[in-house]
Formats: C-alpha cells, sequence, structure tokens
C-alpha cells in the first residue's frame, strides 16, 4: 500500500514537471515580486525563573523580495520586551531591545516539491543573521547590551487572495551572553512567535508563459496547412497548373550599398552585421549634411500582416538605436525610421528580405 501511494505521488511530481517543461518562468525586473510584512506576537528569552515570567511581547516589519520562485531575502526590523531573572526567590526584570535582521528566505514547497502557481500554502524557512541592542533594563541590571545574533525558523504562508498572504512565523535567535545582563559562559537565547499578514506589490507571484511567439508560430501553422491543401489539390488533379505571380518591388536604392541583414523572427542585430552599420555611421560622419531614411522589412512567406509589420519596424529602430548609441550620430540626423512589413519585397529572394536598408536623403 505505502509503495502505491509513493508511485502515485511520483507521477503526480512528474505530470506537473512535465505539463511545466511547456512553459516557461516569465522574465521578471528588480522591482518585480517585493513585498511588505508586519507580524506581532510573543517572545520567549531561555532563563532560570518560571516560564510564564519570561514571556513577553514583540513585532516586526519586514521589507523583501523573491528573486525566483524558490529563493527570496528580506530586511526585517524588531524588537519590543525580553526578560530575565534569577531563581531564589523567582525574581525576574525585564528590558526592551531592537533588533535589524537580514534573512534569507528558503520556499521549501517550491525546492523539494513540483512548482505550482498560486499554492494556497507555502511553508518558507528562515536563516539569518542580525543585530540587537538592549536598553531601559532596570532595575536589576543597569547597563546596555549590544550583541550580534544568528537566527532560523520557519514560516507557514497562507495565500489569502492575489495581492494578501496571512502567515505564522517561529524563529530561533542565539545570542551571546551578555544579552540578558547577566555574566555566564553559555550563549543566550530567545524565541518568537508571531502572526502577521504579507502585501504582495505589483507582478505578485512567477507566472509561467509559453517560451516562443504564439502568433509566429500561429502564422506558420497556417502556411503549414495551406501547402498539404494545395499539395492535396495537385494530386486530386494532377493536370491542374497553378501560376503563381509574385511581384517584387524596389521603392528605394541604398546609397550606403549596405542592407543590414536580420535572422528569422528576430529583431536583433548579428554581431557579423555590424559592419555594415558601421558603413553608415561612417559615410554620415563624412557628409555632415545628410541625413538617413532607415525602413525595416520581413519577408512574405513567413509571420502574418501584423506580425511581419511590427519585426520589420523593430529591425529598423534597432539599426537607429545602433547609430546613436554606439557609433554616436546625432537623433536628429536619423529623418525616418519605419516598418514596412511585407508588403514591399526589395529582393527577389525571399531571405534576403529579412533586412533594414538606409537611404541617403
Amino acid at each position: 500500500m505505502k509503495k502505491r501511494l509513493l508511485l502515485l505521488a511520483i507521477s503526480f511530481c512528474l505530470a506537473g514537471f512535465a505539463q511545466s517543461q511547456e512553459k516557461a518562468l516569465k522574465q521578471y525586473g528588480f522591482w518585480d515580486n517585493w513585498f511588505i510584512q508586519g507580524q506581532a506576537g510573543f517572545g520567549y528569552t531561555v532563563g532560570e525563573p518560571d516560564f510564564d515570567k519570561l514571556i513577553s511581547p514583540t513585532a516586526a516589519l519586514s521589507v523583501g523580495k523573491y528573486f525566483s520562485p524558490q529563493v527570496g531575502a528580506r530586511l526585517q526590523v524588531g524588537g519590543w520586551e525580553s526578560r530575565a531573572g534569577w531563581n531564589y526567590n523567582n525574581i525576574s526584570y525585564k528590558w526592551n531591545y531592537g533588533a535589524a535582521y537580514m534573512d534569507a528566505l528558503f520556499n521549501l514547497n517550491n525546492i523539494f516539491g513540483c512548482y505550482k502557481e498560486n499554492r494556497a500554502f507555502n511553508l518558507i524557512g528562515i536563516f539569518g543573521v542580525g543585530y540587537i541592542h538592549g536598553f531601559k533594563n532596570l532595575p536589576y541590571a543597569t547597563h546596555k547590551t549590544n550583541s550580534c545574533v544568528a537566527r532560523a525558523g520557519l514560516q507557514p504562508n497562507f495565500r489569502l487572495n492575489e495581492a494578501w498572504d496571512f502567515n505564522i512565523e517561529f524563529n530561533v535567535n542565539g545570542v551571546d551572553d551578555k544579552y540578558n545582563s547577566k555574566q555566564g559562559t553559555d550563549n543566550d537565547f530567545y524565541f518568537n512567535l508571531m502572526v502577521g499578514f504579507t502585501y504582495k506589490f505589483k507582478n505578485r507571484g512567477f507566472e509561467l508563459v509559453k517560451p516562443y511567439d504564439e502568433a509566429l508560430v500561429s502564422s506558420l501553422n497556417n502556411e503549414i496547412n495551406q501547402q498539404r491543401e494545395a499539395i492535396e489539390s495537385l494530386k486530386a488533379n494532377p493536370k491542374t497548373i497553378i501560376q503563381k505571380e509574385t511581384v517584387y518591388v524596389k521603392d528605394t536604392v541604398s546609397v550606403f550599398n549596405s542592407p543590414i541583414l536580420f535572422t528569422i523572427g528576430k529583431s536583433t542585430l548579428d554581431n557579423n552585421q555590424d559592419i555594415y552599420v558601421y558603413n553608415v555611421a561612417q559615410y554620415l560622419k563624412e557628409n555632415p549634411n545628410v541625413k538617413v531614411n532607415i525602413s525595416g522589412y520581413a519577408d512574405a512567406n513567413t509571420g502574418s500582416k501584423e506580425f511581419n509589420q511590427k519585426i520589420s519596424l523593430k529591425r529598423a529602430q534597432a539599426v537607429a538605436d545602433a547609430l546613436t548609441q554606439k557609433y554616436n550620430i546625432s537623433a536628429d540626423r536619423i529623418k525616418v525610421v519605419e516598418g514596412k512589413g511585407d508588403s514591399v519585397q526589395p529582393y527577389p529572394t525571399n531571405n534576403w528580405n529579412r533586412v533594414v536598408i538606409c537611404v541617403a536623403d
């Protein structure tokens, strides 16, 4: 029975993993996946008096960020009150403290299990270091304390909605012997049990998206289906002659003689094309009164009309950015940056029409 349950759990995990391979994590920037967290609860400082005499209030405020579904970090400030005492006469005393912590956060569900978007429950492991300052420790101790802290903890998170989580945190903190203002040879420890809420800012969580351009794939599929239909038609009517006339229009002639070619589906400049952008820049520097028109194109046999229009404009803009940013050509020397899509085919060879042409004005 146990083996069956184990195999069932593994199969679910593998199924989730296989499904996740169809998608990839969306790319996020520095300002994404930040959160703020407020918590309050009780602390317990290890000491000699009875348990109830060592319980005190505590609170914390944190700001943090998740860098991936598995790992994050937070900066936390906290404190309030701690207690200690002596065995004889069961005497206890209290003092206030403030602390700052830097914690690493580990989503144990995503590390040891299958990643799932918008999971209702996540268990977070906490490891951190900090600095703590004790003060107002009267009447039985009179000096202030300063200590370094090492800590570990667990934080169960319960998802309320897209923006809010409810959390419960338990952590244990190790400090040096001076913390409770009593002399000794052993380190001191205090424990915190807190509850609170987490607010997640914009671009919350990690979204799985398809790692390819759906519009381009759809367009290619349509092209394939059309070709299959044409083949089937020819098989059914072998005597039919299909004539297709393609008109190639060359609307301008580049005085630079340096068309800049692009890879299919791409709008970024290849390194081996940079020499042609360099030639355009040199011509403009040698002819300070000349301005340039930059036109981008896409081949007619790939992609939809809408996709080709967008990518042709992006290609033209990539060349314009290279001229201004890499070769320091003033932006006012560029008269036109335009995308002509696949409505105009400058060259008779299909692959040559994934191109940007620069024309002196």
